[in-house]
Order: structure tokens, then C-alpha cells, then sequence
């Protein structure tokens, strides 16, 4: 009887009950994801900047594809899919 009172209490009337653990190790799980995520998109842009900074003929792709950056000689056309 005392075990059921007890069992009852810890799960359901209690401050810290079973399915605040339960959610907050969902969360807990959901938060870690997210932090690996970013590491691994933190390191693919410090590798993209190495690249960048090093090498001239990336950083002029860069600049043409993003800021649409051209030449004296040349036009720049930009296609744009339906939607945008």
C-alpha cells in the first residue's frame, strides 16, 4: 500500500514528476542535436573562409555568385526561379 502511495506521489504530485523528466530529457536531447548541428556548420564555414581569404579565384566566385559582381567587359544575367 505504501509502495503505491509512493509510486503515485513521485509520478504524478510531486514538483519533479515523471513526465518533467521525461520532457526535459526530450529538450535536453533536442538541445544537444542542435549544438552538434551547428558545431558541424560552424566548421564547414571556418573552412570555407580559410578558403576565401587564401585563394583568389574562390573569392571572386564568391563575390560573383553572391553580390552578383561582374567584370568591366561583361554582363551579368540573373535567372530567378518562379516563386522568389
Amino acid at each position: 500500500m505504501s509502495l503505491t502511495i509512493f509510486l503515485l506521489w513521485i509520478c504524478f504530485f510531486n514538483n519533479i514528476d515523471l513526465f518533467y523528466v521525461i520532457e526535459s530529457r526530450v529538450e535536453l536531447y533536442r538541445i544537444q542535436r542542435d549544438v552538434r548541428d551547428l558545431e558541424k556548420k560552424n566548421e564547414e564555414l571556418k573552412i570555407s573562409l580559410e578558403d576565401l581569404s587564401n585563394n583568389s579565384a574562390s573569392l571572386e566566385k564568391f563575390a560573383r555568385e553572391t553580390y552578383y559582381m561582374k567584370r568591366d567587359n561583361e554582363e551579368v544575367f540573373v535567372f530567378k526561379e518562379r516563386g522568389e
